[in-house]
């Protein structure tokens, strides 16, 4: 026979642990909405709302939070787990969860769930109902027994510990599509600066991150200026978003192209769209400095000190890239009058022309000079 103190010990430790185990779900609920799936919800509401709705991040997480630990409550009035295996009714909770953040491109089309969710989902929330109610009903005797306040105790938080993994290993972890939302957020929000902060030291950046990056710096009226302080991967691709990537984010193609004044035509390749818009004078104001970088990332550099002599109108300043790329013209062809006179851009020519030769023949000969000089169009022109 169980005592009376033992009993009333076994009901105090079940008081303590359900409210721990609900601080402990709901500050991980929470954390996790608020920090790491914050640009999700926002991008879910978006679709789902059109726009026309206000988000608030920590209200959406607070709220979601506390529904999840009341749907906990209802779980174990229904099932009353006891014991080591309690917590078990939060496996709901935290299902609910993973699925909710587990959508990825499809979010922009306003689904709620990916295709195989629709019918694993209620699959998986029965197949718990069986299993936990045959864990309650007819090992109720078995668990009751156990006076173990510690084994109780530390047998709940391993539970629930394994949910909140498993509602990780669900949610979307995306680290490329995360970054695209943040950019995505940060230009509906016209924070153009803030945009080119995100993922910045990322070496494999996406077609998608690149594309609109080099919107947030068409938009600081930088693409001159800093376009190779970042990874370029993609050629002058990565100017436009093309293929999946033009229907499947927040600032589409035909956005893009509407602020690039004209769309491509079919098959046409990126940089004889720029060269038509800007010969033609049907692109925008921002189409050339577009066609310029277009010229650089394709390594065309005759071609390019050839258009910017025609198009571009040379004022009291030459954004750095196109600067530098007119210099190492003149010194690819010493036999043309030079260009650019520039001491401090001969001094850094001269150590990088040294640094190369160091790295000479060394095993990653490219990465070392990256290291120093990534950041130049020369690196970029004679390593990529």
């Amino acid at each position: 026979m169980i005592s009376e103190n033992t009993k009333i010990q076994s009901r105090r430790t079940a008081r303590i642990l359900t409210v721990a185990c609900g601080l402990l779900f709901f500050t991980f609920s929470f954390v996790y909405l608020y920090v790491f799936q914050e640009d999700l919800l926002e991008a879910f509401h978006y679709s789902l709302s059109e726009g026309k709705t206000q988000f608030s991040p920590l209200g959406t997480a607070l709220v979601i939070s506390a529904l999840l630990v009341l749907l906990r409550l209802g779980v174990n009035v229904f099932l009353r787990l006891k014991g080591a295996v309690r917590e078990l009714a939060y496996f709901p909770s935290c299902l609910l969860l993973g699925v909710i953040t587990s959508v990825g491109y499809e979010v922009y089309e306003g689904k709620a769930l990916n295709g195989y969710w629709i019918w694993l989902l209620p699959l998986l929330l029965v197949a718990f109902v069986g299993v936990a109610f045959i864990v309650g009903r007819f090992w109720e005797a078995y668990f009751g027994r156990s006076s173990d306040a510690r084994c109780i105790v530390n047998g709940n938080l391993f539970i629930l510990l394994m949910l909140c993994m498993m509602t990780m290993f669900i949610g979307n972890t995306n680290i490329h599509f995360h970054r695209e939302l943040a950019v995505e957020k940060a230009l509906k929000q016209k924070g153009y600066g803030m945009a080119l902060e995100i993922g910045k030291k990322q070496m494999d950046p996406s077609h998608a991150l690149t594309a609109l990056r080099a919107y947030a710096l068409s938009k600081e009226e930088a693409l001159g200026e800093r376009l190779f302080e970042y990874p370029q991967l993609y050629g002058a691709a990565g100017l436009l978003l093309m293929g999946e990537d033009a229907d499947r984010l927040r600032l589409t193609g035909d956005s893009l192209y509407t602020y690039l004044g004209a769309k491509p035509a079919s098959n046409e390749r990126p940089i004889d769209f720029f060269n038509r818009i800007c010969r033609e004078d049907i692109g925008s104001h921002v189409s050339l400095d577009y066609y310029l970088s277009a010229l650089l990332l394709e390594r065309q550099l005759s071609r390019f000190v050839s258009e910017f002599n025609i198009l571009y109108l040379v004022g009291d300043y030459i954004p750095r890239y196109y600067e530098e790329a007119l210099f190492l013209h003149d010194k690819l062809n010493p036999e043309f009058p030079a260009k650019v006179q520039n001491e401090s851009l001969e001094e850094k020519w001269n150590e990088y022309i040294q640094k190369c030769k160091e790295v000479s023949g060394d095993i990653g000969e490219g990465n070392l000079v990256r290291r120093a000089y990534g950041n130049t169009y020369w690196w970029y022109y004679q390593y990529k």
